[in-house]
């Protein structure tokens, strides 16, 4: 094995040969938490001083699902930085902004609208934005869906409909959907009966089985169940679109250190490349962005009168 040459001896001592086998046990055994760290620290692609990173999202169906679907791009993570990646599957979007705050998660992938919750509490810098899957757009839409049979065909029409918002820290399935209806004259609180179902392919679900008259969600998500056969053209109908809101950021919990979000922010962007890694988590690639982009949402959120800090929890 490398670093260990034949002796011209024809005998080891006891002792010799005991301190061999401890350094080559040494040498093999640099796995944690199931992922192994193959390169060194001299050829390591982003070399970070953290011992681990806890990567955190945003629910979707099942935890279990979502760490096993997840799973390839944490891998693929692990090679770039050379450290172990586990994944943290919040109950809710406000669960991995309190992740964040409390240090338990060092990077999350945000909706637009919860980064900048998880911002204003000082716990989150934005360092990638993810890319559209597919088409690789930079900026995606929310969606106020029904069906056919509901005879809904306006926002207007809403009035007195059960509708299936996402969470209260939701960009397209909560802010855009309640701004929307505003814009058209109606109070999202009293002139729909709103219930938060939890995640986007929840809410267009519900829609679909009958269970909400109408609800919300991404535009993103919405092309990516239909891709899916989740659904098929006809079977929904889209009442309104959203202006366009910049595609979801990717950050870093704000006291890592430079070094590290810079090697973090370089690593992301390295997996451009790797399909298989970006399809894990349903995104087009990575490119740097500021902070600043998401000074829409706050915008946004100030018109809408939205407390921040209550949504925050």
């Amino acid at each position: 094995m490398s670093g260990i040459k034949p002796t011209s001896k024809k005998y080891l001592s006891f002792a010799v040969l005991f301190t061999c086998i401890l350094m080559l046990l040494a040498a093999c055994g640099n796995t944690s938490n199931g992922t192994t760290s193959t390169a060194s620290p001299a050829n390591c692609p982003h070399p970070i001083s953290l011992s681990k990173v806890v990567l955190g999202v945003i629910p979707a169906e099942s935890q279990t699902s979502i760490i096993g679907e997840t799973q390839p791009f944490a891998t693929a993570l692990s090679k770039q930085i050379c450290k172990p990646v586990s994944i943290f599957v919040g109950t809710s979007y406000t669960a991995v902004i309190t992740a964040m705050l409390n240090g338990k998660a060092d990077l999350a992938s945000f909706g637009p609208l919860s980064y900048v919750l998880a911002s204003q509490k000082g716990g989150a810098r934005a360092i990638s934005l993810e890319l559209a899957p597919k088409t690789k757009e930079s900026t995606y839409q929310s969606y106020i869906i029904t069906t056919p049979k509901t005879g809904i065909k306006t926002i207007q029409d809403l009035k007195g409909k059960t509708f299936s918002f996402v969470d209260p820290a939701s960009t397209s399935g909560n802010l855009e959907p309640r701004y929307m209806m505003r814009q058209a004259g109606l109070n999202a609180d009293t002139d729909v009966k709103g219930s938060y179902i939890g995640s986007h392919d929840a809410s267009l679900l519900a829609v679909l089985s009958g269970k909400a008259d109408a609800g919300a969600v991404a535009s993103d998500t919405y092309n990516q169940l239909l891709q899916e056969g989740k659904f098929k053209n006809g079977d929904l109908t889209i009442v309104a679109k959203s202006d366009p809101i910049p595609e979801s950021p990717m950050a870093v919990r704000t006291n890592l250190s430079k070094s590290d979000a810079t090697s973090l922010q370089q690593a992301l962007v390295a997996l451009n490349g790797n399909a298989g890694a970006l399809n894990a988590i349903a995104i087009g690639g990575f490119t740097n962005c500021d902070d600043s982009l998401y000074n829409g949402i706050r915008t946004m959120a100030k018109v809408m009168n939205i407390d921040l800090q209550k949504v925050a929890g």
